[in-house]
């Protein structure tokens, strides 16, 4: 090994970075993001009120405008909120806060793989459960990994990625008291489903939400993330966030959104009505079998390797997500966005398309 890289710690040397192989594509639809942009005449206001800010200026440090307006949205004290530069910062935060060598991580897998590799960067111990075989949340086996188990940090993602379920209320209920750590919901696609854990942040001082503007809001170019926790725990993780860690333009297109918030259930509205209609295109393929979601995303299955209907479907112009390595239970399937109507029709076309010719192939 070369001698500059002993520098690194091990557990760094150790993983792999994250990436995404760049795709050439006409539809995207792989990432989760809204497919619409947000309307002109919103980006006009924002962009006018860009242009009367000092951009040679630090944004403000403490208490910002954001803050306030958020916590008004969420009717919650400022004081429970900290934002970053996307929920990503945000679970770095609470991670390098909480880990260190020796300390313990849970999650249920298959799951969102930045919370492994976060718990990895920080040398943590990893404890990773399996879904049930109709994919729900495996209540009982988390509490019993919690009570004999000391573990640091609970991770689950309620509505989870890439599988689409929940994690129901009454279980997290169960769950909270048990864990002798904290419990981090990762709310990142809370707006579908208005199911949330935050009814229950006063009464549990060990509760951790993290969202996202990166989804339902249609901000995921501009990075805009935050956790909702309990005062203290939020004094203690603005100790490792860094200074001036959002930009005045994330910030004033966060706020003029939140200014409209007929604009974000509007938008959400819409994005589940053409969920269930591309839910219903999906079904109607002999050979696809749908999974439900509670999110704005469909996990599918096919009977041929995912990689294989995936590189049909770049053929076809489509980029969808090939989840096959994230778990061996996800050996045929993918995770599809849904987009506008004419990119889940043409979705719905190249699959189509794309099994008939794996079939021919195969045959």
């Amino acid at each position: 090994m070369n001698d500059k890289l002993n520098a690194i710690r091990p557990a760094v040397r150790a993983i792999s970075a994250y990436h995404l192989k760049s795709r050439d594509y006409e539809i995207k639809i792989n990432q989760n993001e809204h497919p619409d942009d947000l309307p002109g005449w919103l980006k006009s206001e924002i962009l006018d009120e860009l242009r009367a800010v000092s951009w040679n200026r630090y944004p403000e440090f403490s208490k910002t405008r954001l803050q306030e307006k958020l916590a008004d949205h969420l009717a919650v004290e400022p004081e429970r909120l900290l934002i970053g530069n996307g929920s990503n910062e945000i679970l770095q935060m609470v991670f390098t806060a909480v880990l260190s060598p020796g300390k313990k991580l849970l999650t249920v897998v298959p799951t969102f793989p930045i919370y492994q590799q976060l718990a990895r960067v920080c040398d943590a111990d990893l404890i990773t459960l399996e879904f049930e075989d109709d994919w729900s949340f495996p209540a009982e086996k988390i509490l019993t990994a919690l009570e004999t188990s000391k573990t640091e940090i609970c991770v689950l993602c309620s509505p989870n990625s890439p599988t689409g379920v929940e994690l129901p209320t009454q279980s997290l209920r169960k769950i909270l008291p048990t864990a002798g750590g904290l419990v981090v919901v990762d709310e990142a696609y809370f707006e579908f489903t208005q199911t949330s854990a935050l009814p229950l942040l006063g009464e549990f001082e060990n509760l951790v939400i993290t969202r996202t503007f990166s989804k339902a809001m249609g901000l995921a170019g501009l990075r805009i993330g935050y956790l909702i926790a309990s005062p203290q725990l939020v004094s203690e993780f603005q100790k490792v966030k860094l200074p001036y860690n959002l930009n005045i333009l994330s910030e004033t297109a966060a706020c003029k959104l939140l200014d409209h918030p007929e604009v974000i259930s509007q938008r959400v509205e819409s994005l589940l009505y053409e969920k269930e209609a591309f839910l219903r295109e999906l079904a109607a393929i002999a050979a696809v079998t749908a999974f439900p979601s509670s999110a704005n995303f469909v996990m599918i299955e096919t009977p041929y390797p995912a990689d294989a209907v995936f590189e049909k479907m770049i053929a076809h112009g489509i980029l969808i997500r090939d989840i096959s390595g994230y778990h061996p239970r996800l050996q045929k399937k993918l995770r599809i966005s849904v987009g506008t109507r004419s990119e889940n029709q043409a979705c719905v076309q190249a699959l189509e398309r794309a099994l008939a010719e794996l079939k021919k192939t195969k045959s």
